[in-house]
């Protein structure tokens, strides 16, 4: 049987992390350590299973669109559509951070808006990685 704890606090340490969490009826503390390494690294990760989930409701995912940026807040939308049916598209508000793990989780495609990439883009010259070298 399980029984309903709330989220406290999680306390970082060199090399573990410390999570809090209580059971308000019993009055119990539950500290739970992972390893930083454990935490990095878990499997599945949340990304993976936003990838089964979104699976298992009949839908594809199709790309990353990165398609304003505001305040330096890159604005970031998941494409995806049902049952591979490209004339309906939904576009899903995520973080860039989020987004860009779920590409690297499944290998869909990036696209960034044009005018972003004229914004913040760097021309990349002989000149430009020689530099960068020689540093």
């Amino acid at each position: 049987m399980y029984k309903p704890v709330k989220f406290i606090t999680s306390i970082p340490y060199k090399d573990f992390i410390t999570y809090y969490l209580f059971n308000k009826t019993k009055k119990i503390l539950i500290p739970i350590e992972i390893s930083k390494e454990e935490s990095v690294r878990a499997v599945p990760t949340i990304y993976n299973s936003m990838k089964r989930l979104i699976s298992a409701l009949g839908y594809s995912l199709l790309c990353l669109k990165i398609y304003k940026l505001d305040q330096n807040i890159f604005y970031t939308y998941l494409s995806i559509c049902k049952n591979d049916n490209l004339s309906n598209v939904m576009d899903l508000n995520i973080g860039l951070k989020d987004g860009v793990e779920i590409s690297k989780e499944t290998n869909i495609p990036i696209y960034i808006n044009e005018e972003i990439i004229k914004q913040v883009g760097i021309v990349v010259t002989r000149k430009l990685v020689e530099k960068a070298l020689s540093v």
